[in-house]
């Protein structure tokens, strides 16, 4: 099996596997928590605060405390007098995402499928024109271990000086240095003012959503994008559309879209539905994924033109399809690659805006709502989770970069 359809097939798996991880993270039960105990104080169970509740979609927990045969039902979870000391049973009960932990995973293999199917598509267009033979390339130095290595070490600079911004501002608030530190080596960044429950959990389940939208949108930019500009290559007609485009991309933000759609397909026709997905999620994903994917496409196509020469493409004694395909694309190949995470970060800073205007119960609500209700310890915790992110999707970048540049040998 060629080479290209072996990268494309293995893309097409990650990106499948990371969607389908994302879709289980997301799924919901109803649970009840329970806690038994005797005096005149009826005490929620210690670790209720640790579940991963659906807070953004399903609202927050409620509570039920039984004592001498009668019951009362509690808005918040909280602690409840007794009128008198007696055997009480304590009950927390709602929705939570139990497979909430599993959302990294699923967009750290969205990622590298995109990277690795970005490479297959111009590699697969490349031999199909010029045959394998012409496509190889050869390695001209560099070890794949010191490349990791280098890069590794620059990821772990960046990752310890997002840890000292955040010790800094938990230091202005007053908190003690070294228990700050702990909390946030042992991901544990405390208890939400504001919704009560662990910022772990909240981050948790918001990415979850973040991620499943992410991982749709960016997958079908970085494919749709190859494919316009090979295409384009060849194309008068093609070329002109991503001319224009390019500039449509650049000029439209992705919330300036967002907000123009949700006008046109919900407010003005009525044929998309708005907010918060309750049930079947899909017709709420349309529109989010429309705002991120249409704009995208012209910043990353515009980006990707920016890298092939406007000169023509002539060599003297060479064809001009390996001319275009083998150097020129070859070459643009490479240089885009490296640049996926920026445009994978690009993106993610863009959805947090644009779940913020279509409700959607991602990583962007969730900032959304802290900022405006001061709830600090959420805004950091968001904000070393965005760097930790970002940090890790340039080292995944830069070390699948490594493996598939012909330039660096193994």
């Amino acid at each position: 099996m060629k080479l290209s359809l072996l990268l494309l097939l293995l893309s097409i798996s990650l990106l499948l596997l990371g969607i389908l991880i994302s879709v289980i993270s997301i799924q919901q039960k109803y649970v009840e928590i329970y806690n038994f105990g005797y005096g005149n104080v009826a005490i929620p169970p210690n670790d209720w605060q640790e579940y991963y509740w659906a807070v953004l979609v399903k609202g927050y927990p409620s509570a039920t405390v039984f004592y001498d045969g009668k019951f009362v039902n509690l808005q918040n979870v909280c602690n409840y007098t007794l009128p008198a000391t007696s055997y009480y049973t304590y009950v927390v009960k709602g929705y939570v995402q139990p497979y909430a932990f599993l959302s990294p995973i699923s967009m750290f293999l969205i990622l590298t499928g995109t990277l690795i199917g970005f490479k297959g598509t111009t590699l697969f267009f490349q031999e199909r024109i010029l045959g394998e033979d012409l496509v190889k390339g050869y390695a001209v130095g560099g070890s794949l271990t010191r490349y990791a290595l280098k890069r590794l070490s620059s990821s772990l600079v960046s990752l310890i000086l997002a840890f000292v911004v955040i010790i800094i501002l938990e230091y202005l608030h007053g908190r003690n240095l070294y228990y700050a530190l702990l909390g946030f080596l042992e991901f544990n960044a405390g208890v939400s003012s504001y919704f009560k429950v662990s910022i772990t959990s909240l981050i948790l389940t918001t990415l979850s959503y973040t991620t499943l939208l992410l991982g749709i949108s960016f997958s079908l930019t970085v494919y749709l994008s190859a494919f316009l500009v090979i295409y384009g290559l060849q194309s008068p007609l093609i070329s002109k559309i991503m001319d224009m485009w390019k500039y449509i991309g650049s000029a439209l933000a992705s919330w300036v879209f967002a907000m123009i759609i949700v006008y046109l397909l919900h407010f003005f026709t009525g044929l998309l539905p708005y907010g918060t997905p309750k049930n079947d999620i899909l017709p709420y994903l349309v529109m989010p994924v429309i705002s991120l994917f249409f704009p995208f496409i012209g910043i990353f196509v515009n980006r990707m033109l920016t890298t092939i020469p406007t000169t023509p493409f002539s060599i003297k004694g060479l064809d001009r399809k390996i001319v275009i395909y083998r150097h020129v694309l070859g070459n643009a190949t490479v240089v885009m690659l490296s640049s996926i995470s920026s445009a994978f970060v690009e993106m993610l800073l863009a959805e947090m805006l644009v779940e913020g205007i279509f409700q959607w119960p991602g990583f962007g609500l969730l900032l959304k709502y802290a900022v405006f209700n001061g709830d600090y310890k959420v805004v950091e915790g968001s904000m070393l989770t965005y760097s930790t992110l970002a940090v890790l999707s340039n080292l995944v970048t830069d070390l699948v970069y490594g493996v598939l540049d012909p330039r660096v040998t193994r």
